[in-house]
């Protein structure tokens, strides 16, 4: 006899095992699809992509080191900056400071290559210091002082740190009486400064700072972070050393910009 229709109860029978094989399958799809995250969120698994993703354009080359020296100013821009015409480079170096000032917590405000740095992870640094009359060290017969550096850090976000660290201590030292002498200093060499205001911005930092002792000798501190690079420029001066500080500071942080 051939074969006839199956019975009804067999067939709702083989309709049910489909639906369930339907519904496993979705099932183990979702498990494989969906990995879950060890803090809980879910995020979409997708196929290994052989293209990689491209630099952004806001994405700089670090400055490299070589450049450093190049950065730094000439004495016919320092002396033009300064309105000094006798100015001349006394002193320059690459390393920080061997030694904390007695004020450690606003070094970095009154020494442009302070062991404020100690930790911070830069990499090189150059320093120059810049006095008219330059066959004097003594403050007291000084007409201009000029003292700068530029620090080179692995990238760009290691010196934003140092920066954004370095503006909260300026901060904290406005007001305050700083003794910028080296803490193992047996004598007074008139290192004493007011710290009499401080400004800020999300790119540079200035601070003004008056001798003690001297209410004519000023100085105006300025520091700047540009890509991989903080900036310290400091200009003292019996009258107007703020110009001069930011005269000197603009052209360094071109040059940086127009590195990368």
């Amino acid at each position: 006899m051939p074969p006839g229709r199956p019975p009804h109860g067999n067939r709702r029978l083989l309709w049910a095992l489909l639906g369930l094989v339907c519904v496993l399958t979705a099932v183990v799809v979702a498990l494989v699809v969906i990995l879950p995250r060890h803090d809980g969120h879910e995020i979409v698994a997708q196929s290994p992509s052989t293209t990689s993703t491209p630099a952004t354009s806001h994405q700089r080359a670090p400055v490299p080191v070589s450049a450093l020296e190049g950065l730094l100013p000439d004495k016919g821009f320092v002396a033009s900056a300064a309105a000094a015409p006798g100015v001349d480079l006394v002193a320059h170096g690459e390393g920080i400071d061997v030694e904390d000032l007695v004020d450690a917590d606003c070094q970095g405000v009154v020494a442009v290559s302070s062991r404020a740095y100690v930790g911070s992870g830069w990499t090189a640094i150059r320093w120059q210091h810049w006095n008219n009359p330059p066959e004097t060290a003594n403050s007291v017969k000084l007409m201009n002082h000029v003292s700068l550096s530029v620090a080179a850090y692995p990238h760009a976000n290691a010196a934003r740190t140092f920066y954004v660290k370095q503006s909260d201590a300026w901060r904290k030292c406005a007001g305050d009486l700083v003794n910028g002498q080296p803490a193992s200093a047996t004598e007074y060499t008139g290192q004493l400064w007011v710290i009499t205001e401080v400004t800020a911005s999300d790119r540079a930092i200035a601070a003004t700072a008056v001798n003690a002792e001297q209410n004519d000798w000023s100085c105006r501190s300025m520091m700047a972070v540009r890509n991989n690079i903080v900036v310290r420029v400091a200009t003292c001066a019996r009258t107007g050393p703020a110009a001069a500080a930011q005269t000197i500071l603009d052209s360094i942080t071109a040059k940086i910009d127009a590195a990368a």
